[in-house]
């Protein structure tokens, strides 16, 4: 405190006071605090009625240690047999290592909850990247285990609506469970973690899973249903599983063929996401072909049902658009392809942390109040760099000007051109909406004026403070800002999470752009970085790599869809649905001011793997009608009718799972339960009203 009473500056180290010490007026300190432009909105409100305590935490040296041997071991290549069994053991430790950490992570947090629930004089808020970070697990957690039950309780009552028997109710989850296990148990043998990204594996192979599964059971009851035959038991399960080989196998692989293109990404837990559904998608396909005909060969064959009398409305509906109103269909997808242009203009990644969680939520509460009373909630830095300070050498020694050493000689490289430049930035940084607290050295200065009656400081007047500081002031207040030895200052800023939208790109090279061309600044002396700046290069880096790789998507695909077809007008059509469909849904989303991040980016690739699933198993059918002698409508009307079944029992299936994750208040879990619903629905629509409308029209 500075003037609680006024002080001496240049008896600074002996004569300054805090709020500890009993001669402290305390009604001017409320107004020298409210009003500092140090520590107003960083300990303390401007109305005076909220302080913070702010904690930062010590990194985990072991960890780190560990996680730099490991990350050495693994990019060397040719190891000894020596750096192998090092390799091993720093796998190990790194993975007790990391459990440790999080444990701890998660029970510091714990407690810091329970020290603020015991507390009833003031209302304590919590947050921070650490706090998001571990709610965010937390959220997830929670969602797996609450709405984990209550999606496989309502998929169970779908499949029993449909079948009717209940073990094709417990065939698909069985199957699926299975696939679960054992990509997880992989996953725990290669020692690999799963992030916020990649926790969304389970629920996906749930759905690709049934999808098989499904398809294998509407097959098994068609043989000997209405295809007069007269098949035993065993045999109808070999026959469904040869018959359902190919498209299932196909269908496996244009999935893999979707998300190995995350391999192309640069950031980790994506390529990371990438190879786990790799890897589930081929336990996929084992647990249909290995446990799912080995139970059903054990339980007795049961009641024969007829397929064909339960064909849904909506196969009915769409087997007859697409036979009889083919033009019409693709004119109308034409309209809405056009109109989808106006969503996707309006797809942003303009996502912030602020808005991962529910109003009403604890962290949602308490980022909001701590982004509107205290300055902001994400971090941000802007370095500059200037000539570093360079020790002057003696030319001579004379005992005669034998002078004390100066204990802090770097202080003379605080200039007052360094601090104008400082000033200078300030002014254009709180010119923008979205900068809350602003701290550098120019708010030190700023706080220094007070004593010189607004005036800026001079070179000697700075260098008088700067020796005055006492060393804890100096190692909180200067230190962090100024590195001289290293020609560094920094600006602190934090980031108004519920300012009005922005572009963050444009935000940051704008900040850039000033410090080049009104500062004078070299492009390379001038560096943003902080949590701000790591989100939006994250987001932008995501974007491109999805843009990169769908080429490629549609590639593989459509080079997978001509090996099983052997067709290339067939390979064209079963690709161009399930693009659109993908372009449909982002669409949407931008029409409802759904951004794009880190969970909803990958949905992309979930649409089309979904989507050409359907496809593979239609054609296929198509193509085995149409090898019977059936006529090309007819073929259509055929695989309508039959499976058109399987598409609609999965689909409906899914969505009525997946809905009950609208209710989460993890905001992303919601995104993804919500989207991956309507890409169930859209693949079904483009799939059987689409694609048998192009086969109708260009096959003739």
């Amino acid at each position: 405190l500075l003037q609680s009473p006024p002080i001496d500056v240049t008896k600074l180290a002996e004569d300054y006071k805090t709020l500890r010490d009993g001669d402290v007026d305390l009604s001017q300190a409320i107004v020298e605090l409210t009003t500092s432009p140090v520590f107003k909105e960083l300990l303390i409100s401007v109305d005076g009625q909220t302080t913070a305590l702010k904690v930062s935490l010590q990194k985990d040296q072991h960890y780190q240690k560990l996680w730099a041997e490991r990350k050495a071991l693994r990019t060397k290549k040719n190891l000894t047999n020596a750096e192998k069994i090092q390799k091993a053991t720093v796998e190990d430790a790194y993975t007790l290592a990391r459990k440790a950490y999080v444990v701890r992570h998660a029970a510091l947090m714990e407690k810091i909850r329970q020290v603020r629930d015991t507390q009833t004089e003031a209302r304590i808020f919590l947050s921070g990247v650490p706090m998001i970070a571990s709610d965010m697990v937390r959220f997830i957690k929670k969602d797996v285990l609450v709405f984990g039950f209550v999606t496989l309780l309502l998929m169970m009552g779908a499949l029993f609506a449909f079948f009717k028997q209940w073990r094709w109710v417990f065939l698909p989850l069985l199957t699926a469970g299975f696939a679960v296990l054992l990509t997880t148990g992989l996953l725990g043998l290669l020692r690999q973690p799963v992030t916020v990204i990649s926790s969304n594996y389970t629920a996906l192979l749930l759905i690709f899973s049934i999808s098989f599964t499904v398809h294998l059971i509407v097959r098994y009851r068609e043989f000997g249903a209405h295809d007069g035959q007269s098949l035993s038991h065993r045999e109808k399960v070999y026959h469904t599983m040869t018959d359902k080989f190919a498209p299932c196998f196909y269908t496996a692989l244009t999935t893999i063929a979707a998300f190995a293109s995350f391999s192309t990404s640069k950031i980790v837990p994506v390529i990371d996401f990438g190879w786990i559904m790799c890897v589930g998608m081929l336990m996929a396909l084992l647990a249909n072909y290995t446990l799912f005909p080995v139970v059903l060969l054990l339980l007795p064959e049961g009641k024969k049902q007829k397929v064909e009398q339960k064909q849904p409305l909506l196969a009915k509906v769409t087997g007859h658009l697409s036979v009889h109103r083919a033009p019409v269909v693709v004119v109308g997808v034409l309209v809405l392809s056009t109109l989808s242009g106006f969503g996707l203009e309006r797809l942003s990644t303009d996502s912030r942390f602020i808005e991962y969680f529910k109003k009403g939520t604890e962290i949602r509460e308490g980022l909001t109040y701590i982004d509107k009373n205290m300055g902001g909630t994400i971090p941000m830095d802007i370095i500059l760099k200037f000539p570093p300070y360079i020790p002057e050498t003696e030319a001579f020694e004379d005992d005669f000007f034998a002078e004390e050493p100066d204990a802090y000689p770097e202080r003379y490289w605080f200039t007052p051109d360094k601090i104008a430049k400082l000033h200078q930035m300030h002014t254009y940084l709180e010119a923008q909406p979205a900068i809350g607290k602003l701290l550098s050295l120019a708010t030190l200065e700023k706080l220094a004026r007070s004593f010189t009656g607004g005036e800026p400081l001079g070179s000697v007047e700075i260098a008088a403070i700067l020796g005055a500081v006492p060393k804890e002031v100096h190692d909180a207040f200067i230190r962090p800002y100024g590195l001289p030895e290293k020609g560094i200052m920094r600006i602190s800023a934090r980031i108004h999470e519920t300012a009005p939208p922005y572009d963050r790109s444009a935000f940051i090279e704008g900040i850039k752009k000033h410090a080049i061309e009104k500062l004078g600044f070299n492009a390379e002396d001038v560096r943003v970085t902080g949590m701000n700046v790591l989100f939006n290069d994250m987001l932008k880096t995501l974007v491109a790599s999805q843009l990169s790789t769908i080429g490629f998507v549609v590639a593989a695909t459509l080079f997978m869809f001509f090996v099983l077809l052997r067709s290339v007008s067939l390979a064209l059509i079963g690709v161009l649905p399930n693009v659109l469909s993908a372009v449909f849904v982002l669409a949407i989303m931008g029409g409802f001011g759904m951004p794009l991040d880190m969970m909803t980016i990958t949905i992309a690739a979930i649409i089309i793997g979904i989507g050409v699933d359907d496809a593979v198993h239609y054609l296929h059918r198509f193509k085995q009608e149409r090898q019977k002698g059936q006529s090309v409508a007819d073929a259509i009307t055929q695989s309508h009718r039959h499976i058109g079944v399987a598409l609609y029992v999965t689909s409906f299936t899914i969505v009525v799972g997946f809905s009950v994750l609208a209710f989460s208040n993890f905001i992303p879990t919601v995104f993804f339960g919500l989207l991956t619903a309507l890409a169930m629905v859209m693949a079904l629509l483009v799939n059987l009203l689409l694609l048998p409308s192009l086969i109708k029209i260009f096959l003739r």
